[in-house]
């Protein structure tokens, strides 16, 4: 099973910080997970609809987390999905 997180930041945002941080560690500790960071600042850039408000994860392109979850819940929620899927 192929799993997508994008994380929804903006500069502007004051959880956005913790947001990267937690997408770099996500990156990391599953490298089967692809991760990408994206700034809804950038021109050009296509927000789903879905994305009302920063940071957002988005899992497969549904909604996981809006704002920041706590690091061991989401750590272990990645690893569940992960291992349902092998």
């Amino acid at each position: 099973m192929h799993l997508s997180l994008e994380v929804y930041v903006a500069d502007w945002c004051p959880g956005c910080e913790e947001a990267r941080e937690m997408a770099q560690m996500m990156a990391t500790l599953f490298p089967k997970l692809q991760v990408q960071v994206i700034d809804i600042d950038e021109p050009g850039r296509e927000i789903p609809a879905s994305v009302f408000a920063i940071p957002t994860y988005l899992l497969n392109g549904e909604v996981l987390w809006l704002g920041n979850p706590h690091r061991e819940e989401a750590i272990a929620h990645i690893r569940s999905l992960l291992q349902a899927g092998e």
